[in-house]
């Protein structure tokens, strides 16, 4: 088996070569036409190069794949399989291959069969790596080849990146890049043939970023004057913030911390502004991380407002307002008088007629942007009977926080139907009410400008303008959530001498000075005062408050995946108790570099790497990398197939499968019949031995865990023609005296079981019984096939004779006869007077079981002999065995 790097990292090298005009492009389908397919022209990169190569086909053919040196004539790879109607090798060497494929359909080993000659050259190394550090705003130098080992000028090199729609856009050309931000960086670099083909044609990819996986959190994308800004990390990291306006602005600190906030009095002006953060992690102590974001400063809308006529007097509405629109409007509206005009150009004047002595709000309205501007209206003989006493307070300190202000108003006396209106010259009105009947008013305000509009039974009083001074407090941030991954260690960021106080979710509390850490190990609500050290400051207490959930340590293991057998070597990040995006992940290698930052990983070689999670949001995690080693996968496994004849007992065959069995996973079994017709054999899924009943050609094939084709093999199953039985007799003799028959030869077979009753007695191809009883012969054929038969034995050895001891004259049924045992052969009667003559005399060779032999009617010389008694000698014998029995007794002749 062959199996090299390059295969194992699809991201980070691959190639596309001349295409062979005379081929049609790669189709991997399985139903395509049969039609060897592949690259005849590779270029070797970074030592490999891969060749693929298709042949379409139908569910169920067997791909053979031979790749030959021609130039040596060696068989570099041979693989068979059910699944390789795809075909990949890396080759490592210069030279002309060829690549035969044969296709076996059914039981036809040759139904289809091609060649294809590859030829290999040198190509270019890639020296690019496959991650790169970005280090706060240090550009990153990104090399494609090595200029001492490659001739660079004869390559067209061009770098490209994705956009934000995921499309490749092009950043540069040239062997070297310097890379400024993070993301994946794509080159791809290739020679010009002299007819304008391009040749070795090399993609290469890396991923440039810094060491700590973190997003901004922004309240907005825009902002208008007056409003603010606040700007956050989804992880809760204290760093260092930056601020720069584009194109002109200077990179300003914005000091540490965990957020800014930012208004428009803080900036300068309208424009685009660049935020950047820079912190710095434990594992890359030199290489702090850091992300920009940026934002833009709306331009606001500008018109300018005339009071044209002041009402006579209260409760007159002769007044007049003129406006007129500086800038392109999207709207303008005085909400006091129900005016909303839209889509107004620069230079639009409008005339309001008709007004009351009050305070007008002009809002106008461009991209998203609002300006607001109070426009007093007043009375020219304005008559108020009354005169309010009006006090101010400012903000004060209170032990958490910052008190707001306070606005007094004391007309001395009860009064009727009055009503008070508190307006801000950036957002309008603000407040509003009912005076009471009593004419004593407070109203709270936080620091500022405002103005105070009183009207009383319908005449307005002159408009008062308030200022509340702001109290300075202390500065300080925490995050505002954060998720708590077993333990999370909290410290305030601030440059100031403070003392902070934390509350817990039960509501103990502990303090630390700034500098020092808190660690929070629950979830729940938690606050925050920090008060100055310094009493003399004048500077406020804060609090803030913010939540903490809680998840334990989560887990997470690198899995391996096979998404098509036989591809790259992939693994992913299998995480439990959040999603992939809500997590940090980086692959390390065994040197601690980092190699890959997604779910997905494609090792570039083998060897040990680890695995590292780290839930986002939540810091740095107590978490310990999980180590693991990236082997060659098994891809092929023996398959020795053997089967024995099919018999008629029992009536099928056995196919026995001899393999890696710790390798394989799942078995499939499938029968052609002797028309090729295809048969599944389903009930024999996952075993190694099968019954064939049928002849044919049967295939075994093997997966492993994965699901992939690991072998495949097949034999071929007949039914046995050697069916003749053993030759045996129905019974055979022994000699329970000496046996000297002869031993029982049934035929020539590869085995023989001799049974006496279930007693095996012998395997020897002859058998001489030496007991009288069953006996049951099992042969087994040159095939494997078992017959059998039977036969029994007698003793010829221990002869029995019956004969009556005496007989009527002429009577058939009572005259003298003999009966014998089994196994005699020659029996001989003497029948003699009283005197010692013979008076009859018979011998028989042909003695058969149980039928009378040496019958006497009593007659001699045809007349019947005297009644009386006569003696009677049985003489009985069996050449065979050399034995001989004579027995004498009496016999009465009766008439």
């Amino acid at each position: 088996m062959v199996w090299t790097f390059l295969m194992l990292t699809p991201l980070l090298v691959w190639s596309r070569q001349v295409k062979n005009p005379s081929k049609p492009e790669i189709n991997n389908s399985i139903d395509a036409t049969l039609d060897l397919i592949g690259e005849p022209f590779l270029c070797l990169t970074n030592g490999s190069v891969l060749g693929t190569y298709t042949a379409g086909g139908e569910d169920g053919d067997v791909y053979e794949w031979t790749l030959t040196d021609i130039a040596t004539g060696n068989i570099l790879d041979y693989k068979e399989n059910g699944q390789l109607e795809t075909y990949k090798y890396v080759y490592t060497q210069e030279g002309t291959y060829n690549v035969n494929l044969k296709i076996r359909r059914g039981s036809t080993p040759n139904y289809f069969e091609d060649n294809l000659e590859v030829k290999v050259q040198q190509g270019p190394e890639l020296a690019l790596r496959p991650d790169y550090l970005l280090c706060a705003d240090s550009p990153v130098l990104l090399t494609a080849l090595d200029p001492d080992t490659t001739p660079v000028e004869e390559y067209t090199i061009i770098w490209r990146s994705f956009n934000n729609e995921g499309d490749t856009v092009e950043l540069g050309r040239g062997n070297e890049f310097l890379a400024t931000s993070a993301g994946y960086h794509l080159v791809e670099l290739y020679q010009t043939l002299p007819n304008g083909t391009e040749s070795c044609t090399v993609n290469g990819a890396t991923y440039v970023g810094p060491p700590v996986d973190f997003q901004f959190e922004k309240s907005s994308e825009q902002i208008c004057e007056g409003n603010s800004i606040s700007i956050t990390t989804d992880t809760p990291l204290s760093g260092e913030w930056f601020i720069q306006k584009q194109a002109a602005g200077a990179k300003t600190s914005l000091g540490q911390g965990f957020e800014i906030n930012l208004t428009t009095a803080e900036l300068s002006g309208p424009g685009i502004y660049e935020v950047t953060f820079r912190t710095a992690s434990p594992g890359f102590p030199d290489c702090p991380s850091e992300r920009k974001t940026t934002f833009e400063y709306m331009e606001s809308p500008e018109v300018n407002a005339l009071v044209l006529t002041d009402p006579d007097e209260c409760g007159s509405s002769n007044g007049a307002l003129q406006v007129t629109a500086v800038s392109e409007l999207d709207a303008l509206m005085i909400p006091e008088i129900g005016i909303s005009q839209t889509s107004i150009s620069a230079g639009d004047t409008f005339t309001f007629p008709n007004l009351q002595a009050q305070v007008y709000t002009l809002l106008a309205v461009k991209n998203g942007c609002e300006t607001t501007e109070l426009i007093q209206v007043k009375a020219v003989n304005p008559s108020t009977p009354l005169t309010p006493a009006i006090l101010r307070e400012d903000e004060t300190c209170a032990a958490t926080g910052v008190v707001e202000g306070n606005v007094s108003v004391d007309f001395g006396a009860p009064i009727s139907n009055g009503t008070y209106r508190i307006l801000s010259p950036r957002s309008g009105e603000i407040k509003s009410g009912t005076i009471p009947n009593s004419g004593e008013l407070d109203i709270p305000l936080s620091s500022g400008q405002y103005l105070l509009e009183m009207i009383v039974d319908g005449c307005s009083y002159p408009i008062e303008t308030l200022s509340i001074a702001k109290q300075p407090e202390v500065e300080f941030t925490v995050p505002e959530t954060l998720n708590i991954c077993e333990t999370y260690v909290l410290t305030p960021e601030t440059d100031q001498n403070l003392r902070f106080t934390l509350t817990f979710p039960d509501l103990s509390t502990l303090e630390v000075n700034a500098g020092g850490s808190f660690t929070l190990t629950e979830e729940g609500p938690y606050s925050i005062t920090a008060v100055d050290r310094n009493g003399a400051s004048g500077l406020c207490a804060k609090k803030v408050d913010f939540d903490a959930t809680f998840s334990s340590s989560i887990s997470f293991e690198p899995v391996l995946r096979v998404e098509e057998c036989f591809d790259p070597i992939k693994y992913e990040a299998v995480i439990e108790g959040i999603s992939p995006e809500e997590a940090s992940i980086r692959w390390l290698n065994d040197q601690g570099e980092i190699v890959g930052r997604n779910a997905a990983f494609y090792p570039s070689k083998i060897g040990f790497y680890s695995l590292l999670v780290q839930p986002l949001r939540s810091g740095f995690c107590p978490v310990t990398p999980v180590e693991f080693e990236v082997e060659s996968p098994i891809t092929l496994v023996p398959m020795g197939l053997e089967a024995s004849k099919i018999c008629p007992d029992p009536g099928y065959a056995w196919v026995n499968l001899t393999t890696d069995e710790e390798e394989v996973a799942h078995t499939e079994w499938v029968f052609y019949d002797q028309n090729n017709n295809r048969t599944e054999l389903t009930d024999f899924d996952d075993t190694f031995e099968i019954e064939a009943a049928n002849p044919g050609t049967y295939e075994a094939i093997t997966y492993n865990s994965l699901g992939c084709e690991i072998g495949r093999n097949y034999i071929l199953v007949e039914e046995s023609m050697l069916l003749t039985p053993p030759s045996l007799a129905e019974s055979y003799a022994i000699c329970s005296k000496e046996n000297t028959m002869a031993p029982i030869n049934p035929g020539d077979f590869a085995g023989y079981q001799w049974y006496f009753g279930d007693q095996l007695v012998s395997t020897n191809n002859t058998y001489k019984p030496n007991q009288v009883g069953d006996y049951t012969l099992v042969v087994t054929t040159e095939d494997g096939c078992e017959l059998s038969g039977s036969f029994r034995t007698y003793d010829a050895c221990n002869f029995s004779v019956v004969y009556p001891n005496a007989m009527e004259l002429g009577n058939p049924n009572k005259d003298f006869r003999v009966l014998v045992s089994e196994g005699v052969t020659d029996a001989e009667l003497f029948v003699m007077n009283r005197q010692g003559a013979l008076i009859h005399y018979e011998r028989t060779v042909e003695v058969a079981l149980e039928t009378p032999i040496l019958n006497w009617d009593g007659k001699t010389s045809g007349k019947e002999v005297p009644t009386g008694t006569y003696l009677v000698v049985v003489v009985l014998r069996n050449p065979t065995y050399g034995f001989e029995e004579k027995m004498t007794g009496t016999l009465l002749v009766l008439d």
